[in-house]
């Protein structure tokens, strides 16, 4: 028989409403969640529309500047910068990096400007200039196959590795070298596991030769299995300390399922054509403290069809679904004039993102109680304003007299209806107490602004509450 009276936590102990809290209104900015510009990647050109790749010179990449990091990141609303680079952008010569000035620009905007960033390395890209991306030492020793792409800039074929096991082993150390370097920075909130597939995120769909589209089969089914396994544990064991992010791709094999299954974070292309249903639900499988990243809207890209509304698409309309599925981050363009772009011309695209994407904690209301023992509670009425679950451990914090007690819940509680939270006051407590909180990401501890309206223009770190309030 079921012990029903055990779920019950406060029955039979009186408690008294002593705070309230309304939702603040406005941009956020807390770990774990945000509004994401590329910084550098593959794609540094501009234009999106079929008319603007036509004038475009894609041949010639523009290169990054400071002056360019510095708009973006002066923006107010951005929160992360991501980087997304080739091999041969980090690495040049065995067993040291080498990173491209444009990564250590990007990293170095983001502390400056007080912002998170995150990462991944491709060993093939179809939307670079280069012909291949893999690190000129070793360009002779690993084998290259060649590929087309109907997107493909530059050479052409262009040429991508086998995945060989000297081709996993040189991988693998030049992810320990960045995980040696990057990995127990504060700022660097995820990393991308890459390394298979175009662009890094697992699949193979190309034009293998001119005109001719199909998957490019380059190992059977057990050996991919294997790969993908290696790949996942190099990464781990490189950033013990930073989430991992996969794309919802590697879902299709088993050492996919099991590390989304573990808890790593997932991330997938917009609600463009190619977003299944298979791969939607891969997202949503997620545990309930990983976080969801999307990538990318693409500004001038829609989908519209005059005859059957219900299948309209504006990119303007991109992050509200995002978020209806539950957005931790989305991403804007492909590098910093794409974000500049979109903020002069269609600013309102990122309403949405400021005061929806990722959660917004908030107690809307606060009891004090007895505790079960001696001494007495808190209860927060815990309500997240946002669309996704804090990624990770949540520890609350309450203040009085200069000594502090604590909690810690994990942030998959915190999806779609109030959660109570119970947190003891310290001994010696005075009349006032500052509640505060803060979040576990990986092995990183960061504060967490409350989504709470105290009239200010910023969202608060720390509430103040009274308990003399709702005394009798």
């Amino acid at each position: 028989m079921t012990d029903y009276v055990s779920q019950y936590r406060f029955l039979g102990r009186n408690s008294v409403q002593i705070a309230y809290f309304n939702a603040f209104k406005g941009h956020i900015r807390n770990p774990g969640m945000g509004v994401v510009s590329m910084a550098v990647s593959d794609h540094m050109t501009t234009g999106y529309t079929p008319e603007a790749r036509a004038a475009a010179d894609l041949e010639k990449p523009f290169e990054l500047t400071r002056e360019m990091l510095k708009e973006v990141t002066a923006l107010g609303y951005i929160d992360n910068l991501y980087i997304r680079v080739g091999w041969n952008d980090v690495q040049r010569e065995k067993g040291r990096l080498a990173l491209s000035p444009a990564f250590e620009m990007s990293v170095q905007a983001a502390e400056e400007a007080g912002l998170s960033w995150g990462f991944r390395i491709m060993q093939a890209s179809p939307s670079g200039p280069a012909r291949h991306e893999i690190p000129e030492f070793l360009a002779e020793r690993l084998p290259l196959h060649p590929y087309y792409n109907g997107q493909t800039y530059g050479p052409r074929p262009k040429m991508l590795p086998l995945y060989t096991d000297e081709y996993l082993k040189y991988w693998g150390e030049m992810l320990m070298l960045l995980g040696e370097r990057f990995d127990r920075d504060p700022a660097l909130e995820y990393g991308d596991m890459s390394g298979f597939g175009l662009w890094g995120v697992g699949h193979h769909g190309c034009n293998v030769s001119p005109g001719v589209w199909e998957v490019l089969e380059l190992d059977p089914p057990e050996k991919k299995e294997q790969i993908i396994h290696t790949l996942i544990e190099n990464h781990l064991a490189a950033f013990p300390s930073t989430p991992m992010v996969l794309n919802q791709i590697f879902a299709e094999y088993e050492a996919g399922r099991e590390a989304i299954a573990n808890g790593c974070w997932v991330r997938r292309d917009s609600y463009y054509g190619w977003f299944e249903a298979r791969q939607a639900e891969a997202g949503l499988l997620r545990r309930g403290d990983a976080a969801m990243i999307f990538e990318t809207v693409m500004p001038g890209i829609d989908i519209q069809d005059d005859d059957d509304p219900s299948f309209r698409h504006s990119f303007m309309e991109a992050p509200e679904k995002m978020c209806d599925y539950g957005a931790h981050y989305g991403i804007i363009g492909f590098n910093p004039p794409d974000t500049l772009y979109t903020d002069h011309m269609t600013p309102q695209l990122f309403s949405s993102f400021k005061n929806r994407v990722g959660y917004r904690l908030r107690p809307s209301v606060v009891w004090k109680i007895r505790s079960r023992g001696d001494g007495w509670s808190l209860v927060l009425g815990m309500v997240n304003d946002g669309c996704a679950n804090p990624p990770g451990d949540l520890t609350f914090y309450a203040e009085s007299n200069g000594r502090k007690s604590s909690v810690s819940v994990n942030g998959a509680c915190f999806e779609g209806r109030m959660h109570l939270v119970e947190l003891p006051l310290p001994n010696g407590y005075g009349d006032t107490v500052h509640l505060s909180m803060s979040l576990k990401i990986g092995g990183k501890i960061r504060p967490v602004r409350f989504a709470a309206d105290v009239r200010a223009a910023e969202a608060p770190y720390k509430l103040r509450v009274s308990l003399n309030h709702g005394s009798k």
